[in-house]
C-alpha cells in the first residue's frame, strides 16, 4: 500500500493558490567555478554522472495525491517510479554567457508553472557561463518546502570533506527532512490536536486584539504595525504569469558593520536598504505614496526535527519608513516597528502563531482565487522581504566551488514584487522577483539597493570607515572591451548581476575655459 502524508494547512494553501498566473514555486540560483585542470567537457560529464542516480530521497519522491490534482483533500504520496529525465534538465547559454543571458533564462524558467501530476521539483544544469563557470537553478513548490528548508536541501549534497556526494534526490537524508507517515489515525490524534488548539486560543486572541487596537488607534503599542495602514502602490495589483529576475550581492561583514553602528541588526539594515531603494524607485516613477510602505517579513518557527519539509513560518509586519526623507530617522522608524512586531509574536505559542499566520494570509489567498479582488481590497502589506540563512562554509560539488547563491522567490496578485536575501560565507545576496509587465524597469532596484547601502554607511559610519562594496562581479575578472579602457561606472559595478542594466551617463558639458581654448585653436571667437 502506498504511504500517504497529509499536507498542513499552510502547505495546502500554497497548493490551492497555484494558477497559470500565480505559480507557487520558489527557486535558488547557484553559480560554480569549474575546477582548474578539469576536462573540456566537465559540465556535460557532470550531467551524465547525475543522471546515473535514481530518485530515492524524500521529499523528492513525494507526489501530490487527491482529487482535482491534489486540490481535494491533498496529501503526499511516496513514489518509487520517478522519471528523472523530466526533473533534471541541461541547458546552455548563448554567447557571451554573461549575467544578462543567465538572467533572461532564469526569468523564463521561473515563469513556467510546475506540473502538479509529477513530483514538484526541477533541477536545471546550465553551462557556457563566462569566466569558466556553470550554474544550477533549483526549483521547488512552496507546498513542499519553505525557504529555509529549500536552502538546506539544495546545499545538503555538497559534502564539505570532499564534495563528491550524490545529487540531492539520491542523498541519504535520513529523518532530517522527511515527513514520515503517521502510525496514528486522525481520530486518535484528534484529542491532542484539539488540546493544542484550545491552549493556543488565549495567545491568538491577545495577538489579534493587539493588531485590531493598533488598526483603530485604541491604545496599545503605537509602533506595532496594523493590517490596515498599507497604502496602495503599483505593486498591489493583478498580475500575469511572466516574471523578471534581478540580483545584487554585497558582503555580510558590511551589513554587520552598519548594523552595529546604527544600533540594529543585519535584518534591520536589510529593511533599511530596501526602504531606500524602494523610495527612490517609486519617486522616479511618480508613484511614491505619502504613507509608509509595509513589508511582510517571514519569521521561522521551531520545527520538529522529524518533520523537515513543509512550512513552519509566521509573519511580522514592519513599517519601512518610505515616507521619511532622513536616513537616520527612517532607520529609527524601522527599528521601532520591528521590535514591536517581535514582542507581539513572542507572546504567542507556536500553534497560535501558525493560526495567526493563516488568518493573516487569508486575504492574500483570496486574491489568488479572485484576482480582481486585488484591485479592490486595501492591501495588508505592500511586498514580502524575506531573509533566509544559507551555508556558512564554502560549498564544493565535485571539485567545483560554489561562487554565489541567489534566492528566486514568488509573487502573486496584490503583491507584484518580492525581495529575498540569502547569506553564504561572507556574502549576502539579494534576489528580486517581479511581474514582468506590472513592475517597470525592475532591474533599477538592484542599482538603488547598492546606493541605499552606501547612503547608510555615510550616515552611520565615521568618515574613512566605510566598508567597500562587493558587487556580484567583484570576485572574478571582468571582460574588458578592446581599445582604450573606459572609466568604470560606480552604478554598474554595484548593480549586481542577472538582468541588471544601467543607463549610460550623458556626455560631460565642456567648461567655458575649455571652450575658449578650443575656439582659439580653430581661430574662431568663442560664443559669449
Amino acid at each position: 500500500m502506498t504511504s500517504k502524508i497529509p499536507l498542513g494547512a499552510l502547505d495546502a494553501a500554497f497548493l490551492f493558490g497555484e494558477t497559470r498566473n500565480t505559480p507557487m514555486h520558489v527557486a535558488s540560483l547557484q553559480t560554480f567555478r569549474i575546477p582548474s585542470g578539469a576536462p573540456p567537457h566537465f559540465v556535460s560529464e557532470l550531467y551524465a554522472y547525475m543522471r546515473g542516480f535514481p530518485v530515492s530521497a524524500e521529499p523528492f519522491n513525494y507526489q501530490v495525491a487527491g482529487g482535482l490534482r491534489g486540490k481535494l483533500r491533498p496529501s503526499w504520496e511516496i513514489r518509487d517510479d520517478i522519471d528523472l529525465d523530466y526533473h533534471l534538465r541541461f541547458s546552455a547559454l548563448p554567447y557571451p554567457g554573461g549575467e544578462r543571458e543567465l538572467g533572461i533564462l532564469v526569468s523564463r524558467l521561473h515563469s513556467i508553472p510546475m506540473d502538479l501530476s509529477r513530483p514538484l521539483w526541477e533541477v536545471h544544469l546550465i553551462e557556457v557561463l563566462e569566466d569558466n563557470r556553470f550554474a544550477f537553478y533549483y526549483k521547488m513548490h512552496h507546498a513542499l518546502v519553505d525557504g529555509m528548508t529549500a536552502m538546506r536541501l539544495v546545499t545538503l549534497s555538497n559534502d564539505r570533506a570532499d564534495g563528491f556526494a550524490p545529487p540531492i534526490w539520491a542523498a541519504r537524508l535520513g529523518d532530517k527532512f522527511a515527513h514520515r507517515p503517521s502510525q496514528t489515525g486522525f481520530l486518535e490524534k484528534l484529542p491532542e490536536l484539539a488540546r493544542k488548539e484550545l491552549e493556543a486560543l488565549p495567545d491568538l486572541y491577545r495577538g489579534l486584539s493587539a493588531v485590531a487596537k493598533a488598526a483603530v488607534g485604541m491604545g496599545g503599542d503605537a509602533n506595532l504595525t496594523s493590517t490596515t495602514e498599507s497604502p496602495r502602490t503599483l505593486f498591489n495589483v493583478k498580475i500575469d504569469g511572466q516574471r523578471r529576475v534581478a540580483t545584487y550581492r554585497t558582503s555580510l561583514t558590511r551589513l554587520k558593520t552598519i548594523g552595529r553602528a546604527a544600533g540594529g541588526t543585519v535584518n534591520d539594515v536589510v529593511l533599511a536598504a530596501c526602504s531606500g531603494a524602494l523610495r527612490r524607485y517609486l519617486a522616479e516613477l511618480g508613484e511614491l505614496p505619502g504613507k509608509s510602505l509595509i513589508g511582510a517579513v517571514p519569521v521561522a518557527l521551531f520545527r520538529d526535527k522529524r518533520e523537515g519539509s513543509g512550512n513552519a513560518v509566521t509573519t511580522l509586519l514592519a513599517r519601512l519608513g518610505t515616507d521619511v526623507a532622513d536616513v537616520r530617522e527612517r532607520f529609527g522608524v524601522i527599528l521601532r516597528s520591528v521590535e514591536a512586531g517581535k514582542e507581539h509574536l513572542q507572546d504567542m505559542s507556536e500553534a497560535a502563531a501558525m493560526n495567526y499566520t493563516m488568518m493573516m494570509a487569508t486575504p492574500a489567498m483570496l486574491t489568488m482565487w479572485l484576482p480582481d479582488v486585488a484591485t479592490q481590497m486595501p492591501p495588508m502589506y505592500n511586498l514580502i522581504i524575506s531573509n533566509v540563512p544559507g551555508p556558512r562554509d564554502t560549498i564544493r560539488f565535485h571539485g567545483a566551488e560554489m561562487e554565489a547563491i541567489y534566492p528566486v522567490s514568488q509573487v502573486g496578485h496584490g503583491m507584484a514584487l518580492n525581495i529575498t536575501v540569502v547569506s553564504y560565507t561572507d556574502q549576502f545576496a539579494f534576489g528580486f522577483v517581479a511581474c514582468r509587465d506590472t513592475v517597470p524597469s525592475m532591474q533599477r532596484l538592484a542599482v538603488y539597493m547598492a546606493e541605499a547601502l552606501d547612503e547608510l554607511e555615510k550616515t552611520f559610519l565615521p568618515k574613512g570607515k566605510v566598508t567597500p562594496a562587493k558587487s556580484a562581479g567583484s570576485t572574478r575578472r571582468q571582460a574588458k572591451p578592446a581599445g582604450k579602457p573606459k572609466k568604470k561606472s560606480s552604478k554598474k559595478k554595484a548593480a549586481g548581476k542577472a538582468e541588471v542594466t544601467t543607463p549610460k551617463r550623458g556626455r560631460k558639458r565642456p567648461t567655458v575655459k575649455a571652450a575658449k581654448k578650443k575656439a582659439a585653436r580653430r581661430g574662431k571667437k568663442p560664443a559669449a
